[in-house]
């Protein structure tokens, strides 16, 4: 039987016409988090529809600060806004939209400082980006948590919309050609832009390029919210010259290197990054794994640097994808240190008391627990409660 639409009164509810809608339940969009990766053109415009409809639960994720040439195709940002960053800009704005969404900010770099547990617990991931490198690490983290995502990308008057669902279909990385690895390698921009306009460091967007785009964007994020049929491994074509709109299909890649699930996750609701040591996972692991187990991390990370000039080692503890070329040089003597790497911990070093946080894991990461064969991919899920709130 279908359930009864509920029509309610105008003067008290801003959800009113929406209420006409046969498939719309606004009590799932209310309860749904949605993870926003990216508060340029295209983020303000997927934000200000999410706020619009009244998403309950919006995480805003960027690391940019706002600059006058955002002005121009930023629905969200002022003037008065020039040097804040980008995240706190927008939350503001949204939540003057509509006081019912709960907004939380995340300033930092996706490609390495968000951890992998977060895209577990969110409804919908819509990436607002301009580069293939951040899209690539979205379409990783999702095919290893099992998590759709959609994908928007604009160039003048053109756009395309995707939503990419692990499993079914192509993802992003099949559809990269050789030359997308060396921009991506390049850290390069958007991928529809023109070579020269790249390498000139031009973004050529407009504002409405950016709301088309945005708009079929959050349709399909609220389809995935309702359960609805999505089309993933297609993509939706949008060429505002001709005004043409269609869809193609990708081929599924074979071997593609985003084809990779963490299997099995086990949560660890009492475990917190900046609380929990590695002899604490050490003990956990090994229970389940045997004394032989080891953690390992999919990047290298920086334990030590030793300057051969002063004969001086110096503890770090930073992932090498964060680490500043200015860092390794020695600061008594301006010596490039050598850096002593490891992504696996077998549970003999001196440094076993150090929380996760204190090697860099940033909250609700996933670490890696093998013993030969047999692996566990551990969730730190204690840092749910604190990472998971809104204003």
């Amino acid at each position: 039987m279908e359930e009864p639409i509920i029509i309610t009164d105008p003067d008290s509810d801003r959800y009113h016409t929406f209420g006409y809608i046969s498939w719309w339940k606004q009590e799932v969009v209310r309860n749904a988090t949605v993870l926003v990766v990216g508060a340029g053109a295209l983020g303000n415009e997927v934000l200000k529809n999410l706020a619009l409809m009244g998403i309950g639960n919006v995480i805003i994720a960027d690391f940019d600060t706002i600059e006058d040439s955002n002005l121009s195709r930023s629905v969200l940002f002022r003037s008065s806004d020039r040097g804040r960053r980008k995240v706190d800009a927008a939350a503001e704005r949204v939540k003057e939209l509509n006081p019912d969404v709960n907004v939380k900010t995340w300033h930092g770099d996706i490609n390495f400082e968000m951890g992998l547990g977060v895209f577990r617990h969110v409804d919908a991931i819509v990436g607002c980006l301009d580069n293939r490198e951040a899209r690539l690490s979205i379409n990783r983290f999702s095919w290893a948590v099992d998590k759709p995502w959609v994908d928007g990308a604009i160039q003048e008057l053109m756009g395309i919309v995707r939503v990419f669902w692990p499993g079914r279909g192509a993802c992003y990385e099949c559809t990269l050609s050789d030359l997308d690895y060396q921009i991506i390698g390049l850290r390069y921009s958007c991928p529809l832009l023109a070579r020269e306009n790249i390498l000139q460091g031009k973004v050529p967007t407009t504002p409405t390029s950016a709301s088309i785009v945005a708009a079929f964007q959050t349709q399909e994020a609220l389809k995935l919210i309702h359960g609805m049929e999505v089309q993933p491994g297609k993509a939706m074509m949008i060429n505002g010259l001709t005004n043409d709109v269609y869809t193609t299909e990708y081929p599924v890649k074979d071997f593609c290197m985003s084809h990779s699930r963490l299997e099995p996750i086990v949560e660890l609701p009492d475990a917190q990054a900046d609380k929990t040591t590695l002899a604490d996972l050490f003990t956990i692991a090994r229970v389940e794994l045997g004394q032989e187990a080891a953690l390992e991390f999919d990047g290298e990370l920086v334990v030590s640097m030793y300057c051969p000039s002063c004969d001086e080692t110096t503890p770090f503890f930073k992932r090498m994808a964060r680490l500043y070329e200015q860092e390794q040089t020695c600061p008594t003597c301006g010596t490039k240190r050598d850096l002593n790497l490891t992504h696996r911990i077998n549970g003999d070093e001196d440094f076993l008391a150090r929380t996760l946080a204190e090697i860099d894991v940033p909250p609700l990461s996933i670490i890696r627990a093998r013993n030969g064969d047999k692996r566990v991919y551990y969730e730190i899920t204690g840092d749910k409660e604190t990472f998971m709130t809104f204003e």
